[in-house]
């Protein structure tokens, strides 16, 4: 039975209670879940801002180099630096624009200009001897031509040919007072522009053309070719027979001997074979 408090009196000891829901069994104590710590990792000694400092230098060339390589792309792609304009020179058969036209350099890029094909091509025409082509700073190109020439006429058959010096066929019209050679056996097949004939008959033609007068004393005034005989020269009366270019300063010298003994004997010279070395054979007149 719980005691009366009474005034002035000392209280007595009461049970401390515990609020309703926070007691628990007598004899358990309460839990507590353990602390667990993360554990501390210790990096190396690393300078940070020495790294970063050479990885964007790193990067900043790379960027750089990626912006040239991109850029140089595009520039050599690009019409800045194509062949915008072509001069041609030493025309006078071939029309400019013709030349310009097969050359085909036009928009051709100008850091690699493709003149090897440009030389190529030219040189397949007819009339073009030799080409030569550079580059016109700063975006062109410059081409000289040097054309073959008329020289004389190829007879074959009843078909003339203009050929140059070299025996070329250029397929111009035939002029006026050019040497003829007139081939005296039927050709294999007709001559087309860019063909060319016996060039050792030609070679020897245009020589004596142009010095027999000084060299033998005489004017040439006929020329035959034939496969059997190569080339057969008329002068006047006289024909000799040069066969081909082989040894033409010996057969011009042999010729020049030969005309001065007979002149010196009183004799005329009707024909000389001059095709077998020093095996030259003479034929006098009556």
């Amino acid at each position: 039975m719980a005691r009366q408090r009474t005034a002035g009196s000392t209280p007595s000891w009461q049970p401390a209670v515990r609020p309703r829901g926070t007691r628990r069994p007598a004899g358990h104590r309460q839990w507590h879940a353990p602390r667990i710590r993360a554990p501390r990792l210790h990096a190396p000694a690393i300078s940070v801002p020495q790294i970063d400092a050479r990885w964007r230098r790193v990067l900043a060339a790379a960027i750089v180099a990626g912006l040239l390589a991109v850029g140089g792309v595009w520039l050599y792609n690009s019409p800045v630096l194509e062949v915008h304009s072509v001069k041609v020179q030493g025309t006078s058969a071939l029309p400019a624009d013709y030349v310009r036209a097969v050359a085909a350099l036009d928009g051709e890029s100008i850091v690699r200009p493709d003149f090897a094909g440009a030389r190529e091509r030219l040189l397949a025409l007819p009339l073009v001897k030799e080409v030569h082509i550079s580059r016109d700073f700063p975006r062109g190109a410059s081409i000289k031509v040097i054309e073959r020439a008329p020289w004389g006429v190829w007879l074959a058959g009843s078909q003339p040919y203009v050929i140059d010096d070299e025996g070329v066929v250029l397929g111009l019209p035939v002029p006026q007072n050019v040497p003829l050679i007139v081939q005296t056996d039927p050709p294999a097949e007709p001559l087309a522009a860019g063909s060319r004939v016996d060039f050792g008959a030609v070679d020897v033609a245009h020589r004596l053309v142009a010095t027999a007068e000084q060299t033998v004393g005489h004017t040439v005034t006929a020329l035959e070719f034939s496969q059997a005989n190569g080339l057969t020269v008329a002068f006047g009366d006289l024909h000799v027979l040069f066969g081909d270019a082989i040894d033409y300063e010996y057969k011009v010298a042999a010729l020049s001997g030969v005309l001065d003994q007979a002149a010196a004997d009183g004799r005329t010279v009707s024909r000389v074979d001059l095709r077998f070395g020093d095996r030259v054979a003479v034929q006098y007149g009556g």
